[in-house]
């Protein structure tokens, strides 16, 4: 539920009143951030203090029959229907009133006032909890009260007060307006809850988008900024980790060194060659002239090698074949239907498993096979294990199982990625054998500390990777 652009790097500051000191009425202080346009964070953080104070309370209500939940409800109505105009009132009226439905409420103590706390803004939705969502159905602050982080401090409280439930997911369809305001909050418009969870049991909207959240089991909801804090803490330690204890010069140049382009090309050095805007020619690094990368200073101290580096490219290079394999798995682990599929199938939780399927697949394997650098040396071959993933599952289960369903779902959702798959280049295959025979000394060396087994020669390649 926490967008990464809002993780909180830049350090809180109290806002101070321009022109020096300025005298405030005792009550009438305000530490909402978002009037000053500032970010989600500070947004909430400014409603958490009026909480905290008193100012402001968050309070669920449904229709119980008791007078303070009808007069709370009736509020709120008054309240969505004041923003949302082109909604007919009756409609508004029938879903707030509906016993199926809650609403979370804004209560707000505004000083110098008698009067019991007023209703500024709620969030009307129902929950379902055997399908384990709930859909958000109306959301709205009062217009004297909006762009002061309200409406962020609403959702944040709804997730922890469903944190406390069977929900893992909020489901709204939001119109163009509010589709900004959702993002902010977590939420996306690429949906990651399976459908068969909630197709029939909330209604289609003309014009609306689909947008879910999951909530997070680990996340303080009711106190983001505090978790952030952590986390930021953890990365300027690291940060200092890195710090070096001896400095080195940089690299120093001047014209002298740099030789024109005919000259490199005299010494038969391996320097890419490109022409200049005026035609002639010039080397595209001159690093790789002027310096190889162990007379760097500092560089070898810091324990970098050649060999890491070479690795180092193909793991991040996007466009790497490797890359291509780790993306997909990684979004098909990151997927909720994916869970049946992480891990081998346990013969003995299911012990007729091997009798209908003859070459068993998940996921956590191919993540291993993918490591030995060995088995996939073409997309054709990643495809096929893929696809063995799926096709077990829908040969074992029946079509009307969850498994089956969950099987087609995963399916669907990572085909597109599969079809634009590359295979991998001659450098990268070199690579991939020089760091597989690696690991395979490494496990073989392994293996001669352990009580001694039949010879490594006579395994298939099926068993010698089940040993590594």
């Amino acid at each position: 539920g926490i967008n990464a652009e809002y993780m909180g790097i830049r350090i809180l500051q109290k806002m101070k009143p321009e022109g020096g000191k300025k005298e405030v009425q005792p009550g009438n202080e305000s530490t909402l951030a978002g009037e000053v346009g500032l970010g989600f964070i500070k947004r909430d953080v400014g409603a958490k203090n009026e909480e905290d104070k008193g100012i402001i309370d968050f309070v669920v209500y449904k229709n119980d029959g008791r007078l303070e939940s009808m007069r709370a409800l009736i509020d709120l109505k008054n309240i969505v229907a004041k923003q949302l105009p082109k909604m007919p009132k009756e409609y508004i009226t029938r879903l707030i009133m509906d016993r199926n439905h809650e609403s979370m409420v804004i209560a707000k103590k505004f000083p110098g006032s008698n009067t019991p706390n007023k209703i500024i803004g709620g969030v009307v939705y129902r929950p379902f909890e055997a399908r384990k969502f709930a859909e958000i159905v109306f959301l709205a602050i009062t217009s004297l009260e909006q762009v002061k982080g309200y409406g962020t401090r609403l959702m944040n409280k709804l997730k922890a007060h469903l944190q406390k439930t069977p929900m893992q997911y909020m489901l709204t369809y939001a119109d163009n307006n509010a589709i900004g305001y959702f993002k902010k909050q977590g939420f996306s418009t690429v949906p990651r809850m399976p459908k068969d969870l909630w197709q029939g049991y909330i209604k289609d909207y003309d014009g609306g988008t689909l947008m879910d959240c999951c909530l997070n089991p680990d996340i303080d909801y009711n106190d983001i900024y505090a978790d952030l804090k952590k986390q930021k803490a953890a990365v300027l330690e690291a940060v200092k980790k890195c710090y070096f204890l001896k400095r080195f010069k940089g690299l120093q140049f001047n014209s002298e060194e740099i030789e024109t382009a005919g000259e490199i090309k005299k010494k038969k050095l391996d320097t890419e060659i490109i022409e200049d805007n005026k035609g002639g020619e010039k080397p595209k690094l001159y690093l790789n002239y002027l310096k190889q990368f162990h007379e760097i200073p500092g560089l070898v101290e810091s324990g970098w090698n050649v060999e890491s580096y070479k690795e180092s490219i193909l793991q991040y290079d996007s466009t790497s074949f490797f890359k291509q394999c780790q993306n997909i798995l990684k979004l098909l682990n990151n997927h909720t239907a994916s869970w049946p599929f992480k891990k081998p199938v346990n013969p003995e939780e299911v012990p007729d498993y091997l009798d209908f399927i003859k070459n068993p697949m998940d996921l956590e394997t191919m993540e291993k096979k993918l490591e030995a650098r060995k088995y996939y040396l073409n997309g054709e071959a990643f495809k096929i294990d893929l696809q063995l993933v799926f096709d077990n599952a829908k040969q074992y289960n029946k079509p009307t199982s969850i498994y089956y369903r969950y099987a087609v779902n995963l399916e669907d959702y990572i085909r597109p990625h599969v079809e634009h798959m590359t295979d991998p280049t001659e450098i990268e295959l070199q690579e991939y054998a020089k760091i597989s025979q690696y690991k395979d000394a490494e496990a073989l060396a392994m293996k001669s500390k352990k009580a001694p087994e039949k010879e490594a020669d006579k395994y298939s390649s099926q068993l010698d990777f089940a040993h590594l």
